[in-house]
This record gives C-alpha cells, structure tokens and sequence, in this order.
C-alpha cells in the first residue's frame, strides 16, 4: 500500500482518530488532526508499518435513484 503526503490515515491501535499524512521521511509519517470540540491542531509521527489508508471515511452521502412508493 502507498501512502503519500495527503492521505488520510489511522493509527491500527485507534482507527477512531483520522490523521492526514503532512509529509513523509524514511520509514516515518508526519501527521496531523483537528479536535473536535476545542479545533486544536495535533501533530504526531507514527511509522509506516503503524499506520493504514483510510478507504471510505464514512462521512459521504450517496445519492442514488429513488423509489416511488405511492400507496392510496
């Protein structure tokens, strides 16, 4: 797997928190995050091996074609 600076990422022991990869040297990425409740910015470094693409964040909307469903 590829991570590249601008991926979102999640450490494997807590997928609850999404990182972005702000840059990467060697074997180590530097990321970063936003808290929610107070928007304080954290940066941490994890390695390579540590740390997993994030696929499908969960926050989309799909639309798709809808169904008429008109009962009288």
């Amino acid at each position: 797997m590829n991570i590249i600076a601008g991926d979102k990422v999640y450490h494997k022991s807590n997928s609850s928190i999404i990182w972005v990869v702000d840059k990467i040297e060697k074997d180590i990425a530097f990321c970063s995050t936003v808290i929610k409740d107070t928007f304080e910015k954290k940066e941490e470094k994890f390695y390579l091996t540590s740390i997993s693409k994030v696929i499908h964040s969960g926050f989309g909307i799909h639309v798709g074609p809808g169904t008429r469903r008109n009962h009288f």
